[in-house]
């Protein structure tokens, strides 16, 4: 029988939500936005540990007060070759701009796997960190946030974007 992996983790307020922060208490493995989606990995013991995650709390509230644009947060993903590819272009994209899923998809060389891309966006363990809320549709809409469109909103509006009926505007 396999043993559960024990991760640490640690609830915060945000302007998006309660977050819940996972991993090792100085290394982030998944950040859920509470209101939005329920934690997804059964196969671990979650260890509350109130006083961990000091350093990544200290960045995130930069972020939310509009101290940082850069989040340098140590992190362990998992996930298959394809959705590390993707998350990693999602690092690429600076604050307060945003691509298409189309555009993300061309520029990690599969200009066809745009659903694929999605996907793998989608399943992005630890949104805001790796801003996934930073792509949008080909037609500029806000399309696909795990932590919900109205999230997805905030966070692009706090950003500097100006989105009007779910769209973006240029």
């Amino acid at each position: 029988m396999r043993q559960l992996t024990k991760l640490l983790y640690r609830d915060i307020e945000s302007p998006i939500g309660p977050l819940r922060l996972v991993g090792s208490g100085d290394c982030l493995q998944y950040l859920v936005i509470l209101k939005a989606q329920q934690p997804r990995d059964n196969m671990c013991e979650w260890i509350e540990e109130s006083s961990s995650f000091g350093s990544i709390v200290a960045q995130l509230e930069a972020y939310f007060n509009n101290q940082t644009k850069y989040l340098s947060i140590p992190r362990f993903l998992t996930g298959t070759d394809f959705q590390k590819r993707v998350w990693e272009e999602l690092d690429k994209i600076p604050f307060g701009e945003t691509r298409t899923y189309a555009e993300v998809a061309l520029s990690i060389g599969r200009p066809t796997a745009v659903r694929a891309v999605g996907k793998a966006i989608g399943a992005n363990p630890i949104p805001v960190v790796i801003p996934c809320h930073r792509v949008i549709g080909s037609n500029q809409s806000l399309t696909g946030f795990s932590g919900g469109l109205e999230n997805k909103a905030f966070l692009l509006r706090h950003e500097g974007a100006k989105i009007i009926d779910g769209r973006l505007l240029n």
